[in-house]
């Protein structure tokens, strides 16, 4: 079976909201160990955080990324890896704006310095090749948004082998930049193909809520298939890990 589980959450940074992350990531820790995703696209995670997150995971995790401001500093679009599952072939951080290589760089009326990880994996059971994509489109510029998709496609049409893209995308399901990747581009957006609850995934800690947006997806290129899909609400004790939902699709090769 080559079936494999995929994770996009936005992990909140340790803003200082009244939900301090010293609380959130034994959450985070348990939402994870019980799902046990083999890949898991994160957002906003500081290296602290992250590196005190994988220690309350199964050792066979690992996690690759950089900050937005360069090296450890700032925020991480990290990609975290059951090991176990996937070889690492290559890893890319590039930053979206009009001089992708130069760290720290931006472009369009960004709200700060955005990254795209790009991690080629290969399945230890199929042998098939992956490319997993994850990132954290700008909150603020329309513009930034559609420029930033289109680097992300220039960097799935390099790719020999399937694709799958996980982000928080800052806008909704029916968005210019969601109709750029999921009608220009011809992805695929795993939750339309499995629909789930119709819950948003910013939920600002105040849980589930019917019909509010989905800003956080799961996009795939042809050579995957969805096999399920779900937004987590998990909680302890009624307290949420984040300030968003982790959104999980089971995909397959085709």
């Amino acid at each position: 079976m080559s079936e494999f589980a995929i994770m996009s959450f936005n992990l909140r940074y340790p803003a200082r909201d009244g939900h301090p992350v010293a609380e959130r990531l034994p959450i985070a820790a348990e939402l994870i160990r019980s799902s046990h995703p083999h890949i898991i696209g994160t957002q906003e995670g500081e290296l602290d955080q992250l590196e005190t997150l994988i220690e309350m995971l199964p050792e066979e995790y690992i996690w690759l990324g950089e900050g937005h401001s360069g090296g450890n500093s700032g925020e991480f679009t990290a990609v975290i890896l059951d090991s176990a599952r996937f070889d690492v072939d290559a890893v890319d951080i590039s930053w979206l704006s009009e001089r992708p290589e130069t760290v720290a760089s931006e472009s369009w009326g960004v709200s700060h310095a955005r990254t795209l990880t790009t991690v080629d994996v290969r399945d230890r059971i199929s042998d098939r090749r992956l490319r997993v994509l994850n990132t954290h489109l700008d909150h603020r510029s329309e513009r930034a948004r559609m420029e930033s998709g289109r680097i992300m496609g220039d960097t799935i049409a390099e790719a020999a082998h399937p694709s799958v893209v996980t982000g928080d995308f800052n806008v909704a399901t029916g968005s210019p930049v969601y109709d750029f990747f999921c009608t220009e581009l011809g992805l695929t957006d795993t939750a339309a193909v499995v629909p789930g609850e119709d819950i948003g995934t910013f939920h600002r800690y105040k849980g589930p809520k019917q019909g509010e947006p989905r800003i956080d997806w799961i996009l795939t290129t042809a050579g995957l298939t969805t096999v399920a899909t779900t937004i987590n609400t998990f909680s302890a004790h009624g307290k949420y890990p984040s300030d968003h939902f982790p959104v999980e699709a089971v995909l397959d090769f085709v």
